[in-house]
């Protein structure tokens, strides 16, 4: 959008003049300039419409040209009354685009003051604050959303987004700086947890006396480790060295065993461990309340007063010894119900997996069934194309080793005799067939091609028949001239 308009128009005295027209958006108004056209030349009127109009060069206007500031409203027009332009279209198109500039700029200018109002912030950290983070985020999507719907020009945008991405870059540093100095903290309190680690992990390898309070210096250990301010990465690896000096401490007292099982059954065996130690710090308190009464009776019943001062100070050393297994009571208490919830936990967690497993198992059952098929129709196919073979070549060999017996037979025979020679080709023609239709009945099933191709088998070897035919009755006739 250009934000200057020349055209030529007339005056009230409906003199010819050019009006020139530039749009001040910060101040909400518009530059009007008249120019008779008596005092402008040719080479000024194509320098304002192509030079000045543009903004690319100043312009010196001439003498005797009228200057006036009009407000920019949506309702009044822009020329005053005396002045009429030749295309009111542009003037009026004019306006309204000024109009809604004037509102983007405005738009612009309260993102600016936004802007400069987080900057002052960011610039006063001292440490890293995620709250500017985000509000700084949703101040840029707010900006982003202006830009999409082009209610803020490109210029606007990418001026306040290169002012919002210098913030992030100075948010960034110090939330580098920060990281910097929380890891060395983090490495500080890492080193202290892995030092009394070496130290309970030897105690641990040695055993002895000094094995008897491993379990409470790692409990403990377990209690400081969720207060402690670690990285993630310092965290896993601590948490990792205390549940294995935890299953070694185990091992060590109660053996091999006593890591066996999944996470839910260890869970298991510690509920059942510490509702033992529950109902036997119960009713442990119970005896000692039941002797506290007692005590408290004896009291009011004394003889003298010596004997009331020492009820006294047994009373007062029960009260102090309840107390003691009351807060142990609840210690336990509470340690019973996080076990539940990590017990619920696991179990759940197992059931998944044992449903995945299943499912997992299910997929693989039903692949190897799909491949037993496909391999089965595969096997089927060859079979079928190997028995085709195997008919054909069976029937070829058969037939042709009966008839070249029954050509050698009658050879034979019609070396002796030739009235028997045409007996003894019969019966071994007839034995021929009677092969040849038994392959064809053990092989009902056969494809219609084996059938075929037995068929032409049949065919070529009743010429073959004919052939030995004509051969056996010459051979006959040759024998009977030869014998007369």
């Amino acid at each position: 959008m250009k934000n200057k308009l020349v055209l030529w128009g007339s005056n009230a005295g409906n003199e010819k003049v050019l009006i020139a027209l530039e749009l001040k958006a910060e101040a909400n108004n518009v530059m009007l300039y008249t120019f008779p056209e008596t005092i402008v030349t040719e080479a000024f009127v194509q320098k304002m419409m192509q030079e000045w109009r543009d903004d690319k060069e100043a312009v010196e206007f001439p003498e005797g040209y009228q200057s006036q500031e009009i407000e920019l409203t949506v309702t009044e027009s822009l020329l005053p009354d005396e002045l009429k332009a030749e295309r009111p279209d542009l003037v009026q198109r004019a306006q309204t685009e000024w109009h809604f500039a004037v509102l983007s700029a405005k738009l612009h200018a309260a993102y600016q003051q936004e802007l400069a109002e987080f900057k002052e912030k960011i610039e006063s950290l001292s440490t890293y604050d995620i709250k500017s983070f985000n509000n700084l985020k949703a101040f840029w999507d707010k900006v982003q959303g202006q830009s999409r719907e082009r209610n803020l020009y490109k210029q606007h945008a990418d001026d306040l987004r290169d002012g919002i991405n210098a913030l992030f870059e100075q948010l960034k540093e110090v939330r580098k700086k920060v990281n910097s100095e929380f890891m060395e903290v983090s490495q500080g309190v890492y080193d202290k947890f892995s030092k009394a680690l070496d130290e309970v992990e030897e105690r641990i390898a040695t055993g002895g006396a000094k094995f008897n309070s491993v379990f409470d210096d790692l409990k403990k250990m377990q209690r400081e480790y969720h207060n402690a301010r670690m990285s993630n990465e310092h965290r896993n690896k601590l948490w990792d060295r205390i549940d294995a000096a935890f299953k070694k401490a185990k091992e060590r007292k109660f053996g091999p065993d006593a890591n066996s099982g999944t996470i839910a059954d260890r869970h298991e065996k510690r509920l059942s461990g510490l509702e033992e130690a529950i109902k036997r710090l119960e009713d442990s308190i119970r005896r000692d309340d039941e002797e506290l009464n007692f005590q408290r009776k004896k009291v009011n019943a004394t003889e003298g007063q010596l004997e009331a001062q020492i009820r006294s100070a047994k009373i007062k050393m029960i009260e102090e010894r309840v107390a003691g297994k009351r807060e142990r009571l609840a210690e336990l208490t509470k340690t019973r119900a996080d076990v539940q919830r990590q017990a619920a936990v696991a179990h759940e967690k197992e059931a998944r997996q044992v449903a995945k497993e299943e499912e997992r198992q299910q997929i693989e059952a039903k692949k190897a069934a799909l491949k037993s098929e496909i391999e089965a129709e595969t096997h089927a196919k060859a079979v079928a194309a190997h028995k085709e073979d195997s008919l054909f070549e069976a029937a070829s060999n058969v037939l042709g080793d009966v008839l070249m017996d029954a050509l050698d037979t009658a050879k034979a025979v019609a070396s002796v005799a030739a009235e028997k020679a045409e007996e003894a080709f019969e019966d071994a023609v007839e034995k021929a067939e009677e092969i040849l239709e038994s392959l064809k009945k053990e092989d009902k099933e056969a494809p219609a091609g084996a059938q075929e191709d037995v068929a032409e088998v049949s065919a070529d070897k009743k010429e073959d028949i004919i052939i030995i035919d004509d051969v056996v009755h010459k051979e006959g006739d040759d024998k009977k001239e030869a014998d007369a």
